[in-house]
């Protein structure tokens, strides 16, 4: 048979063959260090038969999938350890996760495992990892499935098997005794593991509904060789220095007060001051791309959602009530509904086309208590909502345009490595499939026309129609899901608006969801941990503070100080009693990127020494020029305070 190599080239191979035949037919080297491998895109285990025709590539650790296959293939090991010296554990779904995995365990009854264990689990997972067992797959009917689940008493994996579509193929992976319901692939046998850690315990719910059974999640991370798993271990040291809630507190940003509004947060001045900023860049951004300002409802009929077709999905996470009428109303959790509602009022005509509606939209979504985490998964969510309306033939001009739109956007803010990522029709969703095929497509061209690098994401699109989702890095290495980018055949069809074409016909418009920040709110708290709280001066709530050196600077450092605020700098000034070394101190603990000191040669020379918060100086200059050294340096962030000109 003949097989395809990405390269390009082919590699004839004697039938029947599998996919380590191949690696081997490449080197030993490949041979021994092949983890799995991939059939026309499709993960397989190195012993996949294959076809004549077919194009293979040998995934080894030093890929991203491979690395994936190694963590999936760990979970199944601490899964297993676990059930071994705790019997009577069920297993439920163990995924993995970025840069780690975790498993939802039912401990029996009595039996309570947490981080204490973690010693005596990875001990028995090293044992396991040394005896170097296969991992053996095999195939098995429904029926077998839940014959076999029920006879071990594995109810969750029964449940699991039930539920699967009909023509699922079901599949078990054994190690040695034990098994586990698995989609796969896992590497050849347990030796080639054994660079892990546990790290963390947390609840959960079986299928994250509150009414079902209590379990416990078990994070563990898994690597190809220590060095990697020691660079990430300091990673999360240096992660737990930048969090953003510790930072929130230290820099009198935010307080979170779970007991009156879990998964919400009170912004102090200096926090709403950042916020804003954020928001007003965003709607600068707005202006240039052609995007109008409009506000809707929070609080709507819920036949709004059911005509939207959100009702029917979110309704668990909606804030519903009724009014004295009996009717249902809901707190909004996410505005588009509403604005294909302001669409519709008056007649819209192709001459209108594209419409770009922007929105700083306030959605309520009743997250999991357990799943809250300061600024980054909330309730109340701040979101960029944009909505395009347009013509079929302006799609790739406005999905192109929206891409620039974020590149910029992020390039501003400080985040210089985006993954664009091409997500598609998932299994549950609305509409016919030749629509879906114009969806995506339109996507992927118009990707390919911004001559932007792209993964597909397969299946992992909106209900309602594929999306290009945005992962940016930050500062350490973190990966972080943000701008999203969504096309939308459906939403208008349902609520049935349309523009008078040029042939005076009524079309129906395709609409565009895009938004850039995402939640204001969770990119607040990642740019907080990017910068380590140490903001560009063009964002910083505060740019400076003026300190004196004694009382008598006094005079003069208030015509400093308010030469500076009336042209638009945000500053501070520091007239307390404290010594210059521990004002100095204290505006460097609050991040503040400068300190404009002021003693008697700066009064006589009518200028001010500018410190920054490192520590260096900048030579001597006058009010004037640090305004202007200000402005400079904040570059497309001046002009967001509405008295900077």
């Amino acid at each position: 048979m003949q097989i395809f190599l990405p390269d390009g080239s082919s590699r004839s191979l004697p039938s029947p063959a599998t996919v380590l035949d191949v690696a081997k037919s490449i080197s030993s080297g490949l041979a021994k260090s092949a983890l799995a491998g991939k059939i026309n895109g499709q993960l397989v285990d190195l012993d996949f038969p294959l076809k004549d025709g077919v194009k293979v590539e040998i995934l080894t650790d030093r890929t991203p999938e491979g690395l994936e296959i190694i963590r999936h293939s760990t979970v199944h090991v601490m899964a297993m350890a676990i059930q071994e010296l705790f019997p009577g554990t069920q297993i439920t779904i163990g995924p993995v996760v970025e840069n780690q995995f975790y498993y939802d365990i039912y401990p029996k009854e009595g039996i309570k495992i947490g981080t204490n264990d973690f010693p005596l689990i990875e001990k028995k997972m090293q044992e396991i990892v040394a005896q170097n067992i296969p991992f053996v797959k095999r195939i098995v009917s429904r029926e077998e499935a839940v014959a076999h689940f029920n006879k071990i008493g594995e109810k969750f994996k029964v449940e699991i098997v039930k539920d699967l579509p009909a023509d699922s193929e079901i599949k078990i992976y054994a190690i040695g005794h034990w098994d586990d319901l698995c989609r796969g692939p896992h590497v050849s046998s347990t030796g080639k593991l054994g660079i892990f850690k546990l790290m963390s315990v947390a609840g959960a719910y079986w299928r994250a509904n509150k009414d079902n059974e209590q379990l416990v999640r078990i994070y563990g991370t898994a690597w190809a060789n220590k060095k990697d798993l020691d660079g990430y271990l300091n990673m999360l040291e240096e992660a737990k220095k930048r969090d953003h809630v510790l930072l929130g507190r230290q820099l009198n940003l935010f307080t979170l007060m779970s007991d009156i509004a879990p998964g919400a947060a009170f912004f102090f001045p200096n926090g709403s001051k950042l916020f804003t900023l954020l928001q007003n860049y965003i709607r600068v951004k707005w202006a240039k791309f052609g995007f109008q300002e409009i506000q809707s409802p929070q609080v709507m009929n819920v036949n709004l959602w059911k005509v939207s077709g959100h009702y029917e999905k979110y309704r668990d996470d909606m804030y519903i009530f009724k009014d004295d009428h009996d009717d249902e109303f809901g707190i909004k959790p996410m505005s588009c509904p509403g604005h294909v509602r302001m669409f519709m009022v008056g007649q819209k005509s192709y001459r209108d086309l594209p419409l770009r509606y922007g929105e700083f939209g306030v959605v309520h979504r009743n997250e999991l208590s357990g799943t809250l985490h300061g600024l980054t998964r909330v309730r109340r969510i701040t979101q960029d909502d944009g909505h395009i309306f347009c013509m079929l033939n302006q799609v790739q001009s406005e999905i192109i345009s929206a891409l620039q739109f974020v590149k910029e956007a992020y390039a501003d803010l400080g985040f210089n490595e985006v993954v664009y990522m091409l997500s598609t029709r998932p299994e549950n969703r609305m509409g016919a499939e030749e629509v879906w095929d114009i969806a995506e497509k339109a996507l992927e061209d118009s990707l390919k026309a911004s001559g932007v690098n792209f993964q597909i994401n397969p299946g992992d699109g909106a209900f309602y129609g594929p999306k290009i989702d945005f992962k940016v890095k930050d500062a350490i290495g973190r990966m972080h899901q943000c701008a999203t980018i969504q096309l939308d055949f459906q939403m208008p069809a349902r609520f049935g608006i349309a523009y008078q074409a040029a042939n005076n016909t009524q079309e129906t418009p395709v609409m565009i969801h895009r938004a850039v920040l995402g939640s204001v709110e969770r990119f607040l708290g990642i740019f907080i941990e990017h910068c380590a709280g140490h903001f560009p001066i063009g964002l910083a709530p505060v740019q400076c503070r003026v300190v004196t050196v004694t009382e008598a600077q006094e005079d003069y450092a208030r015509k400093v100080t308010n030469f500076l605020k009336m042209n638009g700098v945000r500053v501070e000034v520091d007239f307390s009693n404290d010594k210059l070394g521990a004002k100095i101190r204290d505006a460097q603990l609050l991040k503040i990127p400068y300190m404009l000191v002021i003693g008697d040669k700066e009064v006589q020379t009518n200028t001010l020494t500018a410190r920054y918060r490192d520590g260096k100086n900048l030579a001597p200059m006058s009010p004037e020029d640090f305004l202007n050294f200000v402005k400079a340096e904040s570059g497309v962030f001046w002009g967001l305070d509405t008295n900077q000109k």
